[in-house]
């Protein structure tokens, strides 16, 4: 079982995840020397699983992004590279969750030091990637982000991503949390769900499925097909991070079990819950 170290912390994600848009434009200004520091620092203390870690690669010494179609849709400019790493030698689904869940972590530190972002999980490079990050065992990179400061205003190129995408189009809390809007979930699982709507996910397929269970929320995919280089786990993991921001804001603490039955993912049991509705971290 997992919970975040800090309520500290926790705000500070809380805050930043609606501030978080994706970028690929980025200037070649570099990050302050504060900033990588806090980054780095997060990378090397946050390890809640075994199976899954962050690594900040400040130097990168090739350009590891590539295009849609050539050059169509690719990162430019980064100066840092953030790598998502999984274990893959147990559970693989279980380590993509686990991965997605501190690799939003680290999107969201970053986010709150003023810097962007872009989960990038089909479109970069595996072997320019292992020559600048090293793995062991049954790792794998399975997902990366720029990090920088991104160029004034979108360029054409990410303005038509966005639309492609449908970036900013989410799906009605109805469809992710059915009965969620009934007046009949406490408050902090509502706020739970409604943290998780602002998620992001490959091509914004928005694939979990919450429901509440003796008391419990459950993280769920919404199908068992699985996409070979972004999985509903991946994206399922992020979910499980905005779901406990969500109740942590709400005054409610707790922690995820891992759940291998079906579609279900984990399981978010409060320890402390406040139904007021007013923030408590």
């Amino acid at each position: 079982m997992h919970q975040i170290p800090t309520n500290e912390r926790a705000a500070r994600w809380f805050a930043a995840a609606p501030q978080r848009h994706s970028r690929r434009a980025f200037a070649t200004t570099r990050a302050s020397a504060e900033q990588l520091a806090a980054l780095t620092e997060l990378a090397e203390s946050l390890r809640p699983w075994p199976d899954a870690r962050i690594a900040l690669v400040a130097e990168p010494a090739v350009d590891v992004f590539r295009g849609v179609i050539g050059a169509y849709g690719k990162v430019t400019g980064a100066p840092h590279l953030l790598a998502v790493i999984a274990d893959e030698s147990g559970a693989r689904a279980t380590a993509h969750a686990h991965a997605g869940y501190i690799g939003e972590a680290a999107v969201l530190e970053a986010t709150a030091l003023g810097l962007d972002t872009c989960w990038v999980g089909g479109f970069f490079d595996p072997a320019r990637v292992d020559a600048v990050v090293p793995t062991s065992g049954g790792e794998r990179v399975i997902a990366v982000s720029p990090v920088g400061l991104a160029t004034d205003g979108l360029s054409t190129t990410e303005k038509t991503m966005r639309t492609m995408a449908g970036a900013h189009k989410r799906l009605p809390l109805s469809t992710i949390a059915p009965g969620a809007g009934d007046g009949a979930w406490p408050a902090w699982a509502l706020a739970a769900a409604e943290c998780v709507r602002l998620a992001p996910s490959a091509v914004n397929r928005q694939p979990w499925r919450l429901r509440l269970e003796d008391g419990a929320l459950i993280v769920a995919r919404d199908s068992a097909i699985e996409m070979p280089k972004v999985t509903r786990a991946l994206d399922c993991g992020i979910a499980m991070l905005h779901a406990e921001l969500g109740a942590r804001d709400a005054g409610a603490s707790g922690t995820w079990t891992d759940l291998a039955g079906g579609l279900d993912v984990a399981r978010f049991d409060v320890g402390a819950a406040d139904d007021s509705g007013e923030g408590g971290s």
